[in-house]
C-alpha cells in the first residue's frame, strides 16, 4: 500500500480561483508524492480542458507532466449525477463525460475510477427500484470499462444532508449488494472512510465487510459535515483501527488522499510545507 493523493489537494484556491491540474501535480511531486488520483469529477464541474474537444491534447499534458515529475496515477474519480432521476436535464452531457473520464483513465494507465451510484428518490420502494436502476445503469458502463481496462470502485456515500430522505449506498450493505449483483471483476468498492465516520459507522468494520470487494480508497478526517476532507489527525477519525483493517483485509491498493479543503484558504507561500508534512502523515500511519 502507497501513500497517494487526489488532484484536488491543491486545486481549490484562496481567491475563488483553480489550480492547473498539472499544478498540483508538480507540486505534490516536489512534496514527495510518487502516487495521485486523478479527479474528472473537478474537471467536469469547473470546466477545464476536459470538457472540450481538445481534451486529448488536454489530457497528452497531464500525461507528460506527470512523467516528467515521476509520478503514477493509480486511481482516477469520474463525473457523477442522479441517473436514476429521470428529469435531470443534462444526462447526455455527464455520460458522455463519465465515458469520457474511463477512457482518459486507460490512456494514464489507470486501473480504477470511483464513481458513484444513483438513488430514486421518488419511488416508494426507493431501495428496490434504486437497485435495479444502478444495476440498468452500470451494466453497459461495465461493458465500456472492461474494453479499456479500468474496473468502476463504486464509493459509499453519505445522506445526512438530505435528511430524512435517505442516499442509496449511504449504508455498506447496499453498496456490497450492488456490487455482488454486478457480478464483473471490473467492478469494486471505494471505501470513503469519512464518509462512514459522518453515517456514525465503524469504518474499519465498513473496510472488513467490503474485504476483498475493496480496490480504492477515499482519506480524510472530518470534525463535522462543516469542516470536512481534513488531513488525517486533524479531526475525530480514530485511525489506528483503520490501518488494522486495511492490513486485515489484504487491501493491494494505495491509501489515497481526499483532502480539498486542506490547502484551499492557504496563502500560496505556506503551501509547500503543508503538502510535505501531509506526506510525512501519510507515512507515519501507513507505519502502523
Amino acid at each position: 500500500m502507497r501513500l497517494s493523493t487526489s488532484t484536488n489537494i491543491y486545486f481549490n484556491r484562496p481567491d475563488g480561483s483553480k489550480a492547473e491540474i498539472t499544478e498540483s501535480i508538480s507540486r505534490c511531486a516536489q512534496a514527495g508524492y510518487r502516487v495521485m488520483d486523478m479527479n474528472f469529477h473537478d474537471c467536469c464541474t469547473f470546466r477545464n480542458g476536459f470538457v472540450t474537444d481538445r481534451y486529448q491534447d488536454w489530457l497528452e499534458e497531464i500525461a507528460r507532466c506527470a512523467s516528467d515529475f515521476g509520478i503514477t496515477f493509480s486511481q482516477a474519480h469520474a463525473p457523477f449525477y442522479n441517473f436514476c432521476d429521470d428529469a435531470f436535464a443534462r444526462r447526455d452531457e455527464m455520460d458522455r463525460m463519465i465515458r469520457r473520464a474511463i477512457q482518459c483513465a486507460a490512456k494514464l494507465g489507470i486501473p480504477w475510477i470511483v464513481i458513484h451510484a444513483g438513488t430514486d428518490f421518488a419511488a416508494a420502494d426507493w431501495q428496490k427500484r434504486s437497485l435495479e436502476k444502478n444495476l440498468r445503469y452500470f451494466r453497459p458502463l461495465l461493458d465500456l470499462a472492461a474494453r479499456e481496462g479500468v474496473g468502476l470502485a463504486i464509493e459509499n456515500l453519505w445522506d445526512l444532508n438530505i435528511a430524512p430522505l435517505r442516499r442509496y449506498t449511504a449504508q455498506p450493505e447496499e453498496v456490497l449488494e450492488l456490487v455482488d449483483r454486478l457480478d464483473s471483476p471490473m467492478a469494486g468498492i471505494c471505501c470513503d472512510v469519512e464518509h462512514a465516520v459522518i453515517m456514525g459507522q465503524d469504518p474499519a468494520a465498513v473496510l472488513r465487510l467490503f474485504g476483498g470487494r475493496l480496490k480504492a480508497t477515499h482519506i480524510s478526517d472530518v470534525i463535522d459535515t462543516a469542516a470536512d476532507h481534513l488531513l488525517p489527525f486533524t479531526g475525530k477519525t480514530q485511525w489506528p483501527p483503520i490501518m488494522e483493517a486495511l492490513r486485515e483485509t489484504g487491501y493491494a491498493g494505495d491509501f489515497t488522499y481526499e483532502i480539498h479543503r486542506y490547502t484551499a484558504s492557504m496563502p500560496e507561500k505556506v503551501v509547500p510545507d503543508a503538502l510535505a508534512y501531509s506526506v510525512k502523515v501519510g507515512k507515519y500511519l501507513l507505519s502502523l
